[in-house]
């Protein structure tokens, strides 16, 4: 459960992204990279190199409405997000070939860019939604910054984004507007070119229109297409040698099993669910607790035990007069990694009304505690809130984010009853040591005291039964039913107190 650097650091996010390009791309030999220091996607073919960013910014707010398919939620943007720029590289080694330099190659990386994305939805179909929302978002970040006018040549881009859009279009504004109608029809004739080859030489033919055969690359422009890492032919290549397949058949579209065509028979892997971003109220708690979820998490990362012992007499101060006269007693030299044997944690946190103010917020504070400290030492995990009803948090798959925001976001509810959140939280069979925490102020029915405590003497594993109230006919009844407890007398001393007591437990 420990959350890695960055969301798409996680092995399963990092899996399904070389799972998704083998799937587009049915590639051998690739290194795919995901990295935010690229600001969108490359491939180089001739290196075999794929990268991509996985955190592209949202869609400003102010355009959000305008964006189709946009998912409410950060990180499922990004996720898919990502996955129309791995589609989209694919495609280039599928459809495309090296840039030309200058103007004339950004050009031709933005109408085929929509041609290959066409032929790649062709044999794909679940990718006409993820580039229709790559080209909403991407429409929506370049208008907010430079608006819906501009030269033909950006209105080249702007259309690529825009063509199927219901409001948003191109609004050519310079001195070569005159040429849009001319230069639109050679446009959208070119996403239905055959081969890349006659991309290539439409763009040539727009620059020729316009007057610009020999111009360099506008920066303005390249923010919106592939990355600079992108092959780049010299400028005196022409367009024969730009259409031709490699001699190591590296361009050629791969022949893939199932009928109609490449990738036909291939289904694209299932999207893992990304750790969300964190809330203000968990960003806050992680940072007023990082001292006491370091100094519980130093108490449950117990120490493990050697794989083997064998007698040794080097300790490094071995003297030969002990050994003389037979003092020189052999230790216990530790052999093998050390592993902890395997423990899991489970949490049963009271949210009835009884808990409202300050008592709650020493659950929520503890619990986020314990639920940072277990993600520390990568111990699974299962939690629920309680009232007269059980309101399950997270479990052991739960991305760890999302575990922390459900525990930080705790509030009050109805009335209170135990015995069903034991009952949730001991059902399920997890490996290892059990160690429950038990966070309530005891205002609990005589009947839910005797479940409670019928389930308690049923129950194997470790439980630290937390008190958050200082009523001592209330401890006395509560310590009747799961034992000693740790009870509230002063806030700040409530984690060390559970430290001590963790600390004995172990010992037995």
């Amino acid at each position: 459960m420990t959350t890695p650097a960055r969301w798409w650091q996680d092995a399963s996010i990092r899996t399904w992204a070389w799972q998704a390009w083998r799937c587009y791309a049915w590639r051998p030999g690739y290194r795919l990279t995901l990295t935010t220091s690229e600001r969108t996607a490359y491939v180089d073919m001739k290196n075999k190199i794929v990268v991509c960013n996985p955190e592209y910014p949202y869609p400003p707010l102010q355009s959000v409405q305008q964006v189709r398919h946009l998912p409410k939620d950060v990180r499922e943007f990004q996720m898919q997000y990502l996955e129309s720029l791995i589609a989209h590289e694919a495609g280039h080694t599928h459809h495309s070939g090296p840039l030309p330099a200058g103007l004339l190659g950004q050009l031709v990386n933005i109408i085929e860019d929509h041609r290959m994305e066409r032929l790649m939805a062709r044999d794909f179909p679940n990718l006409a939604a993820l580039f229709e929302l790559a080209c909403d978002a991407d429409a929506a970040h370049c208008i907010t910054s430079d608006g819906q006018g501009g030269d033909v040549i950006r209105g080249c881009l702007l259309h690529r984004f825009t063509a199927t859009h219901p409001t948003w279009a191109y609004v050519p504004d310079r001195a070569d507007a005159h040429h849009w109608l001319a230069v639109k029809v050679l446009l959208e004739a070119a996403w239905d070119a055959p081969t890349y080859g006659d991309v290539v030489a439409t763009a040539a033919q727009i620059l020729a229109l316009l007057g610009r055969e020999n111009a360099p690359a506008d920066p303005q422009l390249q923010p919106f297409l592939d990355g600079l890492g992108q092959a780049v032919l010299p400028s005196d290549a022409n367009s024969s040698e730009i259409g031709e397949e490699a001699d190591d058949g590296s361009s050629a579209t791969p022949k893939l099993p199932g009928p109609g065509g490449a990738g036909a028979a291939r289904i694209p892997p299932e999207r893992p669910q990304a750790d969300p971003q964190e809330s203000t109220d968990c960003t806050l708690l992680k940072s007023e607790l990082e001292g006491e979820i370091r100094r519980l998490a130093a108490v449950l990362a117990q120490p493990g035990k050697p794989d083997r012992t064998l007698a040794s007499r080097d300790r490094g101060r071995y003297r030969s007069d002990r050994e003389a006269t037979g003092s020189e007693r052999p230790f216990d030299l530790r052999v093998g990694a050390e592993k902890a044997g395997p423990t899991h944690l489970r949490l049963a946190v009271d949210v009835s009304s009884s808990m409202r103010g300050d008592r709650l917020d020493q659950a929520r504070r503890l619990s986020f505690t314990v639920t940072a400290a277990a993600q520390r030492c990568n111990l699974p995990m299962v939690a629920v809130a309680f009232d007269d009803a059980v309101h399950p948090l997270f479990d052991p798959q739960t991305r760890p984010t999302a575990a922390l925001n459900a525990v930080a976001a705790l509030h009050t509810l109805n009335n209170t009853s135990l015995a069903p959140a034991l009952r949730a939280i001991w059902q399920p069979v997890l490996p290892g040591k059990s160690l429950t925490f038990i966070l309530t102020d005891g205002e609990l029915d005589g009947s839910d005291y005797a479940a409670c405590q019928r389930l308690r003497a049923k129950h194997t594993g470790v439980v630290v039964p937390v008190l958050l109230e200082q009523d001592d006919d209330v401890r006395q009844q509560y310590e009747a039913t799961f034992g000693v407890c740790v009870a509230l007398s002063d806030a700040s001393l409530l984690v060390p107190h559970i430290v001590s007591f963790l600390r004995g437990r172990f010992k037995h």
